[in-house]
């Protein structure tokens, strides 16, 4: 290696660097989204797997949750890692097909784009760790696959990685199978080597405690996402997945990503169209969930988009006469799209958008971002000790978010059907005596609570409803019900 390219390695540490201490720096300053709270909640039970997910996010919060740390935002240090490390993957992935300023450019790239700044790298969600083993997976079977290397150490790290993106999300059983084909086409020979069986020996634990946990609770993870396919098409939920997912990585990177494919058509690279067929699958897959389903969620394709952004970064790289005002469209991207979310952010603890109304707007919904604090708070100077010890929500969300602002001092179950894993913690669940609900103003529609905890089996013997503020002004009322269980 020259002293050219060792220059240029050091400064992309430098700006990895960066990037870590520029998350580091918001980690306090982004309240916890339903998914995060849900997280630290049940991650304090161990588990061989969960509901929603494979186990390893969970895992991970269980080690941090030994550590009683001061702060819940502490357990976003992890997930910042691994966005860091993904983006290294990526730039060794693209110095490797292309050059080392492809490379820096596709670190930057996945930095920016929103969703994976926050799903891929700072949020308790498991797509951190998906994208870092899959990048990671990507870059050594390349080494394996391209470059004819056939040392152990790549080997292992690939089978080690695969483990890992098993471990993390389901997704990363298409690209496992999208890997296996890739073998077959560029190295054939590599079923003859011991090492190849080693790694596939390796890769297969990431499997076990999923699949054991599973048949042990009637397969109920592969159920519940068997379930979220409505197969309902909808033309309007259609054009906005795609829309959501160009916004997700940002439109210009979409665009690049849309240029290199057409330039991939002309020109097909061995290594391009590996990176096609590892994404492929994914993307189409679950843009058919998408198209064909009113349950579905833009995000589920990402993993299969982040794999492309290395040949979106090439074509960045070869637009030379176009580069400034690319990166001048790419930075007002970047600058409307984070204004947004933090115009979002604030006015969620603020309100100051629709200060000005007579009343909340409908439109006017920031339940995912509510001040939990605040409300648990209310609940602590309203109820006495025995009844802190006997509560309960209608949701996994709602039970999440109490359980980590009253900082896991009392259990808050879930009764009812949407309680996700929580079914599967059997602490206090035959003695919930106080119903928690947790309502805007602007979303009330008159329910009759009564009815609704009757139709659950419980009888109610007093309501207690309380507001609580956004900013300076009552946003949603606290009802706390004291319920038994009826005959």
């Amino acid at each position: 290696m020259n002293a050219n390219s060792n220059s240029k390695n050091h400064l992309f540490l430098f700006l990895l660097s960066v990037f870590f201490f520029i998350k580091l720096s918001l980690i306090k300053h982004v309240p916890l989204i339903n998914d995060e709270a849900y997280t630290l909640t049940i991650s304090k039970y161990f588990s061989l797997s969960y509901f929603d997910h494979p186990p390893l996010m969970m895992w991970i919060s269980n080690f941090f949750h030994f550590f009683q740390p001061d702060t819940a935002y502490s357990f976003r240090v992890p997930h910042v890692i691994f966005g860091i490390l993904t983006s290294f993957f990526l730039y060794k992935i693209g110095s490797l097909i292309y050059s080392i300023k492809t490379g820096v450019f596709a670190a930057i790239l996945y930095f920016i784009s929103p969703f994976f700044f926050f799903s891929g790298g700072f949020f308790v969600v498991p797509d951190a760790a998906l994208n870092f083993s899959v990048a990671g997976s990507t870059f050594f079977a390349m080494k394996i696959i391209f470059e004819n290397n056939n040392k152990s150490y790549l080997w292992i790290a690939l089978g080690l990685l695969l483990a890992m993106a098993f471990l993390s999300k389901y997704q990363s059983y298409l690209f496992a199978l999208a890997l296996f084909a890739a073998f077959v086409i560029w190295k054939r020979d590599a079923f003859l080597n011991s090492k190849f069986y080693i790694t596939l020996v390796i890769s297969v634990f990431g499997l076990l405690p999923v699949i054991i946990w599973n048949i042990d609770n009637g397969f109920d993870s592969f159920n519940f996402h068997h379930s979220r396919s409505s197969y309902n098409f909808n033309i309007f939920h259609a054009m906005n997945s795609i829309f959501l997912q160009s916004l997700l990585l940002l439109p210009t990177t979409a665009i690049l990503i849309f240029l290199s494919l057409v330039n991939y058509v002309k020109d097909q690279r061995k290594e391009e169209s590996f990176l096609v067929l590892l994404s492929f699958p994914t993307i189409l897959t679950f843009n058919f969930f998408m198209m064909a389903s009113e349950n579905s969620f833009s995000h589920w394709s990402m993993m299969g988009w982040m794999l492309l952004i290395p040949m979106a970064s090439n074509r960045l790289n070869l637009i030379k006469s176009y580069i400034k005002k690319f990166f001048i469209l790419k930075i007002l991207n970047i600058f409307l799209v984070f204004s947004l979310i933090s115009t979002l952010s604030i006015h969620a603890h603020t309100g100051f958008l629709t200060k000005s109304y007579r009343s909340v707007p409908e439109w006017d919904n920031t339940r995912e971002l509510l001040n939990w604090k605040h409300i648990a708070e209310i609940i602590s100077e309203n109820l006495k000790e025995s009844e802190l010890k006997s509560l309960a929500t209608l949701n996994w969300y709602d039970s999440g978010q109490l359980n980590v602002a009253l900082n896991h001092n009392y259990y808050v179950g879930v009764i009812g059907p949407n309680t996700n894993h929580f079914k599967h913690i059997y602490l206090n669940s035959g003695n919930f005596y106080t119903l928690i609900i947790v309502r805007l103003i602007n979303d009330e529609k008159n329910e009759d609570l009564t009815y609704w905890t009757q139709a659950l089996g419980y009888k109610v013997n007093k309501v207690n409803t309380l507001p609580f503020l956004r900013g300076s002004r009552v946003y949603g009322t606290i009802s706390l019900l004291s319920i038994d269980k009826g005959d």
